[in-house]
């Protein structure tokens, strides 16, 4: 039986790679690509997690290599190289495979789990998603010419159940989680509207916003586990700093 679950990480990454390559080489067939990801995928990490629908575990780590996948997907609706379609393929079948061995370490063989792993794993998928969903949020408001606030308040419920997400792995208290939750959402969604007024492409946008995620995840956690030193505040703001001047040092401005 453990052999079964041993190759399930592997038949995830092929799943992921031949699905972005039917999505990319064979642009004919993205409704089954798409449909085939969105099924084989969950039901893989299902069975990866031994179909524990009563644990609220089960839900939070088959929620967040799928809503990984499920972003990245809307994403890659609004590219167009095939360049493009390739990298984010490449992305995309790399975290799901990470996300699947340590799930298989921490669930089967917990010996060769390494700590924390999950916690920081989740966290980079968060922020990953965050950049991909925002993307093609920003994508769908300029291409249907939806009133902002529409994507916007779905930006506000992903960064919701994003912050739960992350605090939850990170075993903290679900008061706490709850409270920064709103805050962040609060917060990123305001971001989402100003990021919006800039002239500058999607993206770009969509970069910077996920820089910011980054920075209020990582700094929110860090504050709550009580390991906010100077030290790793100066680290972040730097690391943010740096980010934020690729970004729009890099960006074309309309």
């Amino acid at each position: 039986m453990i052999l079964l679950h041993r190759i399930t990480s592997f038949a995830l990454a092929l799943v992921a790679a031949v699905g972005f390559w039917i999505l990319t080489y064979l642009p004919e067939q993205t409704s089954s690509a798409m449909i085939g990801l969105v099924v084989l995928i969950p039901l893989l990490l299902a069975r990866l997690l031994k179909w524990d629908v009563r644990r609220f575990s089960f839900w939070v780590f088959l929620g967040t290599p799928t809503f990984f996948l499920l972003s990245s997907l809307f994403l890659f609706l609004f590219l167009e190289s095939n360049l493009a379609k390739v990298s984010l393929g490449i992305i995309v079948t790399i975290g799901i495979w990470l996300y699947g061995e340590n799930l298989f370490s921490f669930y089967h063989l917990p010996s060769s789990y390494q700590a924390y792993a999950l916690e920081y794993l989740s966290l980079v998928l968060y922020v990953a998603s965050g950049f991909f969903f925002t993307s093609g949020a920003y994508g769908t408001q300029l291409v249907l010419q939806l009133p902002i606030w529409i994507p916007a308040l779905a930006v506000f419920w992903v960064v919701l159940f994003a912050t739960i997400g992350v605090f939850w792995v990170s075993k903290i208290a679900q008061e706490t989680s709850v409270l920064f939750a709103l805050s962040g959402a609060l917060l990123m969604t305001e971001l989402y509207f100003v990021f919006a007024m800039l002239p500058t492409s999607f993206l770009t946008n969509a970069a910077a916003f996920s820089v910011f995620l980054y920075l209020y995840l990582g700094l929110a956690r860090a504050h709550v586990l009580e390991k906010l030193s100077k030290k790793v505040l100066r680290r972040y703001v730097i690391i943010g700093g740096l980010l934020l001047a690729i970004v729009f040092g890099t960006a074309r401005w309309v």
